[in-house]
């Protein structure tokens, strides 16, 4: 099933996040030409900061945009050395400052945390064992992560993550379902 309607935003804190979840959407049969891309500036101080700080305003645009056309918005920050909750409690902290409404239930929208970064889950995908407090160095080139993201899809597909997959992946996979389930909903 292709999913051909849909305005994706992507807000995230570099291309090694984009390479990995274009790879990944384009696999699950998203049309990877309707997604626009929010990246950090790469001298820009902590990309992490300016992902939660521009979650709002993406927020509020993906609302607007969603009464329109089918939409979604992606938000993906590495966890770094805290916790996904305290990451995604951010994101909330920072609507709030702002007097918006954080995200309900029924909207297409996903925080997605790797932690400790995205390379821990590119090391998994790859077949490593891998403990989500260790940094995993980054990739040569981002396109590196083909095969990785590949792997995601094929468990999505089949029969789901396994049990030791990385914490965070599988709170990512509920995201995922999460925005799958809203875009649906908004297409009928």
């Amino acid at each position: 099933m292709t999913i051909r309607r849909v305005k994706i935003v992507l807000l995230c804190e570099d291309s090694q996040h984009e390479a990995f979840v274009r790879r990944f959407l384009k696999g699950m049969g998203w049309n990877t030409r309707e997604i626009r891309v929010e990246k950090s500036p790469s001298a820009g101080g902590s990309a992490e900061q300016w992902v939660r700080e521009n979650f709002p305003n993406e927020l509020e645009v993906y609302r607007k945009r969603r009464q329109r056309a089918a939409s979604a918005l992606i938000a993906v920050t590495d966890a770094d050395t805290v916790k996904v909750e305290s990451r995604i409690s951010g994101f909330e902290a920072a609507c709030n400052s702002r007097q918006i409404a954080f995200r309900g239930a029924d909207e297409a929208v996903a925080i997605v945390v790797p932690r400790r970064n995205i390379e821990t889950w590119i090391h998994y995908l790859s077949g490593e064992s891998v403990d989500e407090r260790y940094d995993y160095p980054k990739l040569q080139r981002e396109r590196g992560c083909k095969l990785a993201a590949d792997q995601l899809v094929k468990m999505c597909k089949s029969s789901g993550l396994p049990t030791h997959a990385p914490p965070s992946l599988a709170a990512a996979c509920d995201e995922y379902l999460r925005v799958k389930s809203s875009v649906q909903d908004d297409i009928r």
